[in-house]
């Protein structure tokens, strides 16, 4: 009997843990995206370096934070650059060159996809991003994993940052050429991403 009657007291104070507890361990997932990603390609020449700056890029995906305001988690990340917006400082015959040897006319956009990404905490609002997902230049594509640091801002805007090293011909882009082959490109590359996400 006496059970019975401790009963309404104990279960009155799981409710009250909970709804103390609960606030910390709630998460939601929002859209976010931009259409302002600046992406900048860095590569070498047997003259020069060179590089090609695009701020036109777009990238959209749904953000997981807990509520605490940390960001846990990354699905659907979709990322895409259109390839003549892409400019360097070299003029517009070595723009042109780039665009034929990506073969734009055909492959229009430099894209990346992922279907989730790792979320690793870095101390206060910073964390570390890795993202498994496939990269498509031109008529090549290939699985890899984009790593990234990242800060939730006190807008809650989400700023990403990283960079990636790859080699051209792996996806059947030739090395750029200008004034008859005096001047050639490296298939070595670097291609760096920066990035405000904002719901």
């Amino acid at each position: 009997m006496n059970n019975l009657r401790s009963m309404p007291k104990v279960l009155s104070a799981f409710i009250i843990l909970i709804i103390v507890l609960l606030p910390s361990q709630l998460v939601a997932q929002s859209k976010y995206s931009t259409n302002a990603a600046k992406i900048t390609i860095n590569g070498t020449s047997n003259i020069h370096d060179w590089k090609m700056v695009s701020a036109t890029g777009t990238c959209s995906g749904t953000f997981t934070v807990d509520g605490a305001g940390a960001l846990t988690g990354i699905t659907g990340l979709s990322f895409s650059v259109p390839v003549s917006t892409l400019k360097s400082d070299n003029g517009s015959q070595m723009d042109n060159n780039a665009y034929k040897a990506i073969n734009a006319s055909k492959y229009p956009n430099i894209t990346f996809s992922s279907s989730s990404a790792t979320v690793t905490p870095k101390g206060g609002n910073t964390f570390t991003i890795s993202a498994p997902g496939k990269l498509q230049i031109s008529s090549g594509t290939k699985d890899v994993t984009l790593v990234a640091t990242g800060k939730v801002n006190a807008d809650k805007s989400i700023t990403i940052d990283g960079t990636y090293k790859l080699v051209t011909t792996d996806y059947n882009v030739k090395a750029i050429s200008i004034m008859l082959g005096a001047i050639k490109t490296s298939a070595n590359v670097t291609i760096s991403y920066s990035l405000i996400m904002k719901p």
